[in-house]
């Protein structure tokens, strides 16, 4: 599949950790894939995550998940925290050559990709289980996701008992994107026990797109 590496960066005060894994190539294309809240067990080793990175890594990219403040450290820092450490990852990627970039986050990991996608220009995004509460942290205005114009993939269980499903379609109004695809996963709660095949599958189809 690749070959994986145990990183450290700088986030602020904050010395964060990752892995970096890239395939038999080098590859110009990287992506960062954001795990849910820190403060409720997520982490980089989450299965929707590491099921991201593999599905990446399959279409050729380099792939870099990372543990956000709150998760391997202490000072989390809501979204916007996130937001930055997510921004130093980027700088990783870039330190390695790789200026063509994806986002892809799950849950607290969404909302922090599209946060981080209206200020940024992937080439593309990924999202599962955003929260329009968590975009809205702090007195961002949804408006401002009319920055993100990149081809942009959206999920969403509709028995989704954390994140209310009607995030989905409220969140995608928002996108700037001519091209952003919707699911509503029926059945499907917030942890994709259900559905996970069927959303990895979906995704690498968008990968070669």
């Amino acid at each position: 599949m690749g070959v994986a590496k145990t990183i450290a960066f700088q986030s602020e005060s904050y010395l964060l950790d990752g892995i970096i894994s890239k395939g038999e190539f080098p590859q110009e294309r990287g992506a960062l894939i954001l795990h849910p809240h820190p403060l409720y067990g997520g982490d980089m080793y989450n299965p929707v995550v590491t099921g991201l990175e593999r599905v990446f890594l399959e279409a050729g990219f380099t792939t870099l998940r990372f543990n956000f403040r709150g998760a391997s450290t202490a000072g989390y820092a809501g979204v916007e925290g996130a937001v930055i450490d997510a921004s130093n990852a980027l700088e990783v990627l870039r330190s390695r050559g790789i200026n063509q970039f994806a986002l892809a986050g799950y849950s607290f990991g969404g909302s922090t990709a599209l946060r981080l996608a209206s200020e940024t220009s992937p080439i593309l995004l990924i999202t599962l289980s955003a929260s329009q509460a968590l975009v809205e942290e702090g007195g961002f205005e949804l408006a401002r996701l009319a920055e993100v114009t990149c081809p942009t993939l959206m999920f969403h269980g509709s028995s989704d008992m954390m994140v209310p499903h009607g995030d989905l379609s409220s969140l995608a109004s928002k996108i700037g994107s001519d091209n952003v695809e919707t699911t509503l996963l029926e059945g499907e709660g917030h942890f994709y026990h259900r559905s996970l095949g069927e959303v990895l599958n979906r995704i690498r189809n968008f990968l070669v797109q």
